[in-house]
């Protein structure tokens, strides 16, 4: 696993799909500049020759992504995330104040490639009777576990075959979107296209993302 500038990065590279629908996040979100990812392996996802930043939203990452949703209110933007990426932890804390105060909705959709604790524990997210509840409690524990070196003590489930093949589609969307590791933003501008910001950014950064955001 190499890191670079916040983000945990996958070791090969991926040809997109779907990055041509994509603005880069620079160009919706000027003066924004973001540090970190974790690099994961190359998979892709087929989809129609034309298509649009409405399809890749409304179809694509509405109803192919699993994910967890946290919040109901405020625009909505779509974060990929390992359990054991650190820089997904640190936009996570940056997110939350957000959520809370009814900002912004964030659906993370989790994959599982840094550790071989990756799976066990996004499983434990994802088969939790309260998935959300299940994400927020270890977000609250996983900070003190980085620093201590404990993350083997964390919440793990045993995987479905579901559970699996759902990461593996999350894995897949990951590649497809242009992306090389965690954690990885997709956002919706008012201008109907889409953004993305490879790595963690700060709250203040995010607030300043806001007003540029679609309802």
């Amino acid at each position: 696993m190499l890191s670079l500038q916040g983000i945990c990065y996958m070791q090969i590279s991926f040809k997109s799909v779907l990055i041509n629908m994509l603005t880069l996040a620079s160009t919706m979100a000027s003066g924004l500049t973001w540090a970190g990812a974790v690099v994961a392996p190359p998979v892709h996802l087929t989809y129609p020759k034309k298509m649009t930043a409405q399809f890749v939203w409304n179809q694509v990452l509405a109803r192919q992504a699993t994910y967890i949703q946290d919040g109901d209110k405020g625009p909505i933007i779509y974060d990929f995330q390992d359990p054991n990426c650190p820089y997904c932890h640190v936009l996570y804390k940056a997110e939350a104040p957000l959520i809370r105060a009814g900002l912004l909705t964030v659906r993370y959709v989790p994959v599982a490639f840094i550790s071989p604790n990756s799976l066990p524990e996004a499983a434990a997210w994802l088969q939790a009777p309260q998935p959300t509840q299940a994400l927020q409690h270890f977000e609250n524990i996983i900070g003190p576990s980085f620093r201590n070196g404990g993350t083997k003590d964390l919440p793990k489930a045993s995987p479905t075959e579901d559970t699996r093949a759902d990461l593996r589609e999350n894995m897949k969307l990951l590649g497809s979107l242009g992306f090389q590791g965690t954690p990885a933003i997709i956002f919706r501008a008012k201008s109907g296209q889409l953004g993305r910001i490879p790595g963690s950014i700060s709250e203040a950064q995010l607030k300043r993302l806001l007003p540029k955001l679609a309802p």
